[in-house]
């Protein structure tokens, strides 16, 4: 007897306002898994189940390993402890090419089809990989024609796919997945990207497929999370912090604390020392001059639009913060400003010359430094050595000795482990290490991408109370964050962006209102909120 004969039940499921036959395989049950990736966390004893036909929106800010969780379940990863149970299946304990042929399967936020194959050839791929052995050639076709229809693909089935659009990527993404034929859909931010009619679209498409199997949704729009999912779980510092309905989660002040930082910001003060002192001078030009300007600035990944018409400005001796949600374009803005990213449109200005066509490399010889997030430090070498490789251009080769001194006196950590391979330290120490070794470029404008992800609070609170000290070397700083009320703290002005958009620009003290800082998370269109935020009491939504 096949598993599909052993598991298949016909029940009856209530859905919102209509109730559907369905075909339900197995209940996925997940009892107390956990996964570390060297010395972090990413899931932490995490337990929940998706019964027949249930459906469950994982939330959280960036870094609360939530996709990781999703691979946990496809396979892609193991866990170090805990179970995956799909009926009797044990998906811990199975290769990941086989859980697929359980009826299990995974659709990414980034598509990545076979461009050189038409539409219907990805989807007929697909189709033949769900252990059809025996099934005919001409009925996996009718199976691909079937679903390309269902996807609003069928118009464009010979055309091959490098040639879609976003949206309709996303759509041959979600009937790649679907042509497995899954009895367990999950669904990694599928959304990411969609605007205005292309959001109701993919969301109407997500709720025609909940008639006939189970949903797992890893989203930060609130729109999808509140019209798709039956229940929502809460992830921060990858543990379950909350679980309820879309209204209950939203509700809770823990929520609303992990989205905006409302409690953990607002420790210790890291500004009086900045703010004790009259700012200083740059060797670049005086405080109050513009020193980086970015103007209508766009950036594309493939057929998705990152960026769309960002002006940005950060002047000499300034900490200008820039806040959003995880999705909203912030790592790419960093990127684009270092040049690791190239920009589609617009141009980003450095004392007044247009560096947009510029390498990376050279943008750092002219004083842009840029501390990525995830920290990227080399684990072979010691503290000292990858300081060393942080002044490898022409301008900070004289002084070495003196550019050490200065970054041992922010982080005095890194000289009492000079000699120490950087893997040895802790995940805290690493960050202080990034950084560092940025400072070691003599730069004029730092910028800190996401420095306090994946670290605990009291190591966050050391890292934040740097940053003045850093500005007062007379560097300005680019701070990318997602924890609103610590970066306000140090910031002399601050950005919101909203899916690729600039949504507030201007005074820190202003998004301390925390119904604007939500209207300017979660956006506007014509005037009426986009999606809700956290203040509407109603699902929290939510980059890399």
């Amino acid at each position: 007897m096949c598993f599909e004969e052993r598991f298949v039940i016909k029940v009856t499921v209530p859905h919102r306002s209509m109730a559907a036959s369905v075909s339900i395989a197995a209940t996925l049950e997940v009892r107390g898994v956990s996964k570390r990736f060297g010395g972090t966390v990413a899931v932490d004893d995490v337990s929940f189940e998706v019964p027949p036909g249930g459906s469950i929106g994982l939330i959280g800010p960036n870094g609360a390993g939530k996709s990781t969780l999703l691979r946990l379940i496809a396979g892609a990863y193991r866990p170090d402890s805990g179970q995956i149970l799909f009926g009797e299946h044990h998906l811990e304990r199975t290769p990941a090419y086989a859980i697929p042929r359980l009826g299990v399967a995974l659709a990414h936020q980034i598509p990545r089809p076979f461009i050189r194959l038409t539409v219907r050839q990805n989807v007929l791929v697909a189709a033949r990989a769900r252990n059809h052995r025996n099934q005919l050639l001409a009925h996996a076709r009718q199976r691909a024609d079937e679903l390309l229809e269902r996807a609003g693909l069928a118009t464009r089935a010979h055309r091959l796919a490098g040639e879609l659009g976003l949206l309709d990527r996303k759509r041959l993404e979600l009937a790649r997945a679907l042509a497995l034929d899954p009895q367990l859909l999950m669904l990694d931010e599928v959304a990411a990207g969609l605007t205005g009619t292309e959001l109701d679209e993919m969301i109407d498409l997500i709720n025609s497929l909940r008639d006939r199997r189970s949903l797992i949704l890893v989203e930060h729009l609130e729109a999808v999370v509140e019209r798709v999912a039956d229940q929502v779980i809460v992830l921060d510092w990858g543990k379950e912090l909350a679980r309820g309905t879309p209204a209950q989660v939203a509700a809770d002040p823990r929520v609303i604390e992990v989205y905006f930082g409302t409690g953990r910001g607002r420790g210790p003060d890291y500004t009086r020392s900045r703010r004790s002192t009259e700012r200083p001078q740059t060797s670049a030009s005086a405080a109050d001059s513009s020193l980086l300007r970015v103007e209508q600035l766009s950036v594309n990944y493939g057929q998705l639009r990152a960026l769309r018409g960002v002006d940005l400005e950060v002047r000499a001796g300034e900490i200008v913060a820039v806040l959003g949600a995880n999705g909203a374009g912030k790592t790419t803005l960093a990127r684009a400003v270092s040049g690791i990213s190239r920009a589609a449109e617009g141009r980003i200005l450095l004392r007044g010359q247009n560096i947009t066509a510029l390498a990376a490399h050279r943008r750092v010889s002219l004083g842009v430094a840029h501390c990525q997030e995830g920290r990227k430090i080399f684990a072979a070498l010691s503290v000292r050595e990858n300081l060393e490789l942080g002044a490898y251009v022409r301008r900070a080769r004289e002084g070495i000795e003196e550019r050490l001194a200065l970054v041992n006196r922010v982080f005095p950590i890194l000289a009492e482990h000079a000699d120490r391979p950087g893997r040895t330290l802790s995940g805290g120490q690493q960050q202080m290490l990034a950084i560092g070794r940025a400072l070691m470029s003599k730069p004029d404008i730092a910028i800190f991408d996401e420095i306090s992800i994946g670290l605990a609070p009291e190591a966050i609170d050391r890292l934040y109370a740097a940053i003045p000290l850093i500005n007062e070397l007379g560097i300005a700083i680019l701070l990318i964050e997602q924890n609103v009320y610590r970066s306000l703290k140090v910031a002399d002005r601050a950005y919101v962006l909203d899916r690729g958009s600039v949504s507030f620009a201007g005074a820190p003290s202003e998004l301390y209102e925390e119904e604007r800082l939500s209207l300017a998370y979660f956006g506007t269109s014509n005037g009426a909120p986009r999606t809700r935020g956290l203040a509407d009491v109603t699902t929290p939504g939510g980059e890399t």
